[in-house]
């Protein structure tokens, strides 16, 4: 029996190495310059790397998305996050994105930081609308030239985004 995507109830759990094959399919999929299992299996051996998928509740095999970040000195630093295509426009990108910052809270970082390409304006405006500013242009970033946005969300208790503070 096949569920619509918003029907079927999904949670966060850390990647092991058989979810390599399946990252990387997604990978392929949804980013033109694509990380390969090999780079996901880096990042699952790195004490600070955090690798976390969005997978079904019910057999936690089919993966709606996922994140990789780092959680180092300062800063939390989002080096990856997709969203599969049937998986999108739904809010599970914020979800991942406010696992990061409750990982970062717990460890008394107060920054988070992302690169984001200047041409996806969809991603953009959800890093925006969860209260991250560009704080700097990455000229080249990317292997086909194409320039990034560094962005930052600092998490001062005062001005807590409302979007991060209602877990």
């Amino acid at each position: 029996m096949s569920h619509a995507p918003s029907a079927v109830p999904l949670s966060l759990r850390p990647a092991t190495a058989d979810d390599l094959a399946e990252l990387a399919r997604i990978e392929k999929a949804v980013n033109p310059a694509p990380w390969t299992a090999e780079q996901f299996k880096a990042e699952l051996e790195k004490p600070y790397s955090r690798v976390l998928l969005l997978t079904d509740d019910e057999t936690d095999t089919q993966i709606a998305g996922y994140v990789v970040f780092w959680l180092m000195f300062d800063e939390a630093q989002i080096l990856d996050i997709a969203v599969d295509f049937p998986f999108r426009g739904l809010g599970y990108g914020k979800k991942m994105i406010r696992q990061v910052v409750t990982d970062a809270l717990r460890k008394d970082i107060r920054r988070v930081v992302l690169d984001v390409r200047k041409g996806n304006a969809a991603a953009i405006a959800v890093y925006q609308s969860m209260r991250f500013a560009i704080a700097q242009i990455r000229k080249g970033f990317y292997s086909n030239g194409e320039d990034a946005y560094t962005m930052v969300l600092d998490l001062d208790l005062a001005g807590m985004p409302e979007e991060v503070s209602d877990f």
